[in-house]
This record gives structure tokens, C-alpha cells and sequence, in this order.
């Protein structure tokens, strides 16, 4: 025959387990050698970071030099156009300028030699 299951049977039992579970469980305790590796990981954790940052405001730096230079393209393309449609219009291709008129000639004037007067003394 069966014996029958009481209460404090039940809840006894349950405390075992459940102690038996927690009770033995590993301790969470870092010896020397991880303890090391830890420190080591942080470490280069914390230059590599600073890497980043460093290469961040490298390639910052260079973004703004590579839009000054595009800038400067974009400048150098539109004066060269300008040009081009001025040379298309080519003699004309400023019409309200009048150029200044030519130099008159100039005659060249030979002087005229003089003579000494003579007179009184």
C-alpha cells in the first residue's frame, strides 16, 4: 500500500531541492590569471577607443579639406565656362566697351643746336 502525501511532506521535500540547488552552486570568485586578462581587455578597450576618436577627427579634417577642394573645382569650372562663352562672342564679346583710340604718332623733334653768342667781356 501507498502511503498518502501530507502537507509538511510536500513542502519539506520542495526546501531540499531548492537548497540543494542553491546551495552548491559555484562561487563566483576571479583568480590572479583572469584577473590579468581583465585588466588587459580594459586596457586596450580604452586605446582602442581612443583610436577611434583619434581616426574620427582624422577623416573629419579631411572631409572638410575635401569640400574645400570641390569647392574650389566648382569655382576654377564656372570661371572656365565664363570664359568659354566669351570667347565664343570673341571680338565682340564685351559690346559696350570701346577700346581707347591708338596713340597719335609721335614725331620725333631734333633739337636745333644753339650757338654761343658772343659779346661783351
Amino acid at each position: 500500500m501507498r502511503k498518502p502525501w501530507n502537507l509538511a511532506t510536500i513542502v519539506f521535500g520542495g526546501l531540499a531541492v531548492i537548497l540543494l540547488f542553491t546551495g552548491t552552486g559555484c562561487t563566483p570568485k576571479i583568480n590572479e590569471e583572469q584577473l590579468t586578462k581583465l585588466r588587459q581587455s580594459k586596457e586596450q578597450s580604452a586605446k582602442l577607443e581612443a583610436d577611434i576618436k583619434k581616426k574620427e577627427s582624422e577623416r573629419a579634417s579631411i572631409e572638410r579639406e575635401l569640400a574645400a577642394r570641390q569647392n574650389e573645382v566648382k569655382q576654377s569650372e564656372q570661371k572656365k565656362e565664363f570664359i568659354q562663352q566669351k570667347l565664343q562672342t570673341w571680338p565682340n564679346s564685351w559690346p559696350d566697351w570701346t577700346p581707347a583710340p591708338p596713340p597719335a604718332p609721335v614725331s620725333e623733334v631734333v633739337p636745333v643746336p644753339t650757338t654761343k653768342k658772343k659779346g661783351k667781356k
